[in-house]
């Protein structure tokens, strides 16, 4: 049931996403956190605008210095706290080692300080706190948004 539930949210993900593929906005970043430290690339959309906030499809791929891989696919509702400061909350599929028999649901709340205006360079800081895969998943991030 929870392979089904996976492939489910990837699907919809991937397809909602095929509908703002112009919008397709990738990062890199360099993480450290309780799954050790490596580098991240990802790759979010906008789907939809709300009032206040906006939801977006998004896919992570880490490496990590001990050799591990892992990827995520979560569909993350960010809103403005603060000039330049989001926050967000996220619900969607952890695949730890790309072992698709160790899927599991992925919760978490992130938060990205935008540096573009201070640094002028499409810089970021950001952090997120959750649970992947049942395992407690928290990380802190500097990136590059190309």
């Amino acid at each position: 049931m929870r392979k089904l539930l996976a492939l489910l949210l990837v699907v919809s993900g991937l397809a909602s996403a095929q509908l703002s593929i112009e919008g397709l906005k990738p990062s890199a970043a360099a993480i450290g956190g309780t799954q050790g430290f490596g580098l991240e690339v990802s790759w979010h959309c906008q789907l939809f605008q709300l009032p206040l906030g906006e939801v977006r499809p998004a896919l992570s791929l880490a490496y990590d210095v001990n050799g591990n891989w892992n990827g995520a696919f979560l569909l993350r509702y960010l809103y403005p706290l603060a000039e330049d400061l989001r926050g967000g909350v996220g619900f969607g599929v952890a695949i730890p080692g790309f072992q698709f028999a160790n899927t599991g649901l992925y919760f978490r709340a992130d938060a990205e300080y935008d540096l573009k205006a201070t640094l002028g360079a499409p810089l970021f800081l950001g952090g997120d706190l959750g649970v992947a895969a049942g395992k407690l998943a928290a990380q802190l991030k500097v990136g590059y948004r190309f």
